[in-house]
């Protein structure tokens, strides 16, 4: 009876050590710390989502984008939108108040959302050195969004970015991919 208990007990805690060892790794470690200082002047203006890893909020959107103003504060308005079922869909609005955390190199930003009463964290881990694209996450590894200047980018761009995105340590087989918004 007791070597049962043994390998029954033993069997149990192989369940739960390899249970908490599959939970572990599916939560995201920290995002790659951003190496490349952001110029604000040159960040502002409106950016189109071309990939994003999947998020509550923005189930069903497409088409979305994101319209930074600096303030003459240095704070940002930031108004994000997307289409919901398709890019001419009904049109779904965010808007964000925000300011630069990190006075180093300016690429980490905190948003208000709700008249400030929920917070979020975004880093622009990348960027084009023409500010064509870049790339924004919070600071779990959790989310990541791709973005560009313009409604598309070329195949062979799109591909560079998802192979840099995955160098960076992101699931890129889960990225959901924008359709651009109408013409």
């Amino acid at each position: 009876m007791n070597r049962l208990r043994f390998w029954a007990g033993a069997a149990l805690a192989a369940v739960l050590l390899a249970g908490h060892a599959a939970q572990a790794a599916s939560v995201p470690g920290p995002a790659p710390e951003p190496t490349k200082p952001v110029d604000p002047r040159r960040y502002v203006g409106l950016w189109y989502e071309i990939a994003r890893l999947p998020n509550k909020l923005q189930i069903d959107c497409k088409a979305p984008t994101s319209n930074w103003v600096k303030q003459s504060d240095g704070t940002f308005q930031v108004v994000q939108t997307c289409r919901q079922g398709s890019p001419d869909g009904p049109l779904k609005i965010w808007r964000a108040a925000g300011r630069i955390i990190n006075g180093s190199n300016n690429s980490k930003i905190r948003l208000g959302f709700f008249g400030g009463f929920i917070h979020q964290d975004y880093w622009i881990i990348d960027r084009a050195d023409d500010y064509s694209w870049c790339m924004l996450s919070t600071p779990t590894s959790k989310w990541l969004w791709i973005m560009a200047r313009s409604p598309a980018v070329s195949p062979s761009l799109e591909a560079a970015l998802v192979a840099r995105a995955r160098t960076l340590g992101y699931d890129t087989a889960r990225l959901v991919y924008d359709e651009p918004p109408p013409a």
